[in-house]
């Protein structure tokens, strides 16, 4: 949905259901060090201002609630406030829809609208081809379950490879779920409010805080390491050389195997699963992609190289 600036400021000061995925761990872009000192106002601002994907979102939206309407038979109310808990108002958010009327099994409903370009395929579908929701959005409907108390959600997706039907994905959520989730909630709260941050982890999004959070060094300023921190650097030339090591390992395997396949486009096991290919790319240049190997594709045991 579409919000207004006061809405996005409003945002700021509350757990929403787009940082639930980063209260679980699930989300691939944010971390929750990131996410603290941007609740801290710590230099650290989501700087992400939409895109392509994010206005055709917001452009189908109302497609995907006729399309859900059209499959279902159920009528869709759009809403613009934003819901808070009852007890913790710093849990709040924004959510597609509501449905109308509720059944016997499942109560009542919630709607939400998402739109599937194609580089976004391979997150919504398994090995087996069959539909999938992403643990980022799952997360998502846990917190939009969480305010409004409608324990059942359902998606309407709409993919616009022009290849794939449009889908809806029931989730049902019980009260354990919901527990569990808010009492990770209070606890991160908790650290924003005392200003402690959680511990760091390795992912870009901590590096790229940490790197806005301190942007410039003092001249001449020295700090003594502690053993913790000796262990760190230590940690990190070990890894940084057994990584160099392996990567000349990586580089080596890849040649021999691009010395082997020439001109060839796929390499199969003996026993005919596909191990890996090499294909044109749009710029016309030759790209590998390698699937894992496995006892079946490799129908034997690797050799050490």
């Amino acid at each position: 949905m579409s919000l207004t600036k006061a809405q996005l400021k409003e945002r700021l000061g509350m757990i929403t259901g787009s940082n639930a995925g980063t209260i679980l761990g699930v989300n691939p872009y944010s971390s929750k060090y990131c996410m603290w000192a941007t609740k801290r106002g710590r230099r650290v601002v989501d700087k992400f201002k939409g895109n392509n994907k994010t206005l055709l979102g917001t452009a189908l939206e109302p497609f995907c609630v006729q399309m859900y309407e059209q499959a279902t038979g159920r009528k869709v109310r759009q809403v613009k406030k934003t819901f808070r808990h009852k007890q913790y108002p710093f849990i709040g958010g924004h959510i597609d829809g509501i449905v109308l009327g509720s059944d016997k099994q499942n109560g009542p409903r919630g709607l939400e609208c998402k739109v599937v370009t194609p580089d976004g395929m391979g997150k919504w579908f398994d090995d087996y081809g069959n539909i999938v929701i992403p643990p980022y959005y799952r997360a998502q409907v846990l917190h939009y379950a969480l305010i409004t108390r409608r324990m059942t959600w359902d998606f309407s997706v709409i993919f616009t490879d022009g290849r794939h039907d449009h889908e809806i994905i029931t989730i049902k959520f019980f009260k354990d779920d919901l527990d569990d989730y808010l009492k990770k909630c209070i606890e991160f709260w908790e650290l924003v409010e005392s200003g402690t941050p959680p511990p760091v982890d390795d992912s870009k999004a901590t590096a790229d805080a940490l790197r806005n959070e301190w942007p410039t060094t003092q001249p001449g300023s020295v700090k003594v390491a502690t053993h913790e921190v000796c262990d760190y650097m230590w940690t990190r030339q070990m890894h940084k050389e057994m990584k160099e090591a392996h990567e000349s390992k990586v580089q080596l395997a890849t040649n021999n195997y691009m010395n082997y396949m020439q001109d060839a486009e796929t390499l199969i096991s003996p026993s005919g699963v596909i191990m890996a290919t090499s294909k044109l790319d749009k710029n016309s240049r030759v790209r590998n992609s390698f699937k894992t190997i496995t006892e079946e594709r490799f129908n034997g045991e690797p050799t050490t190289i």
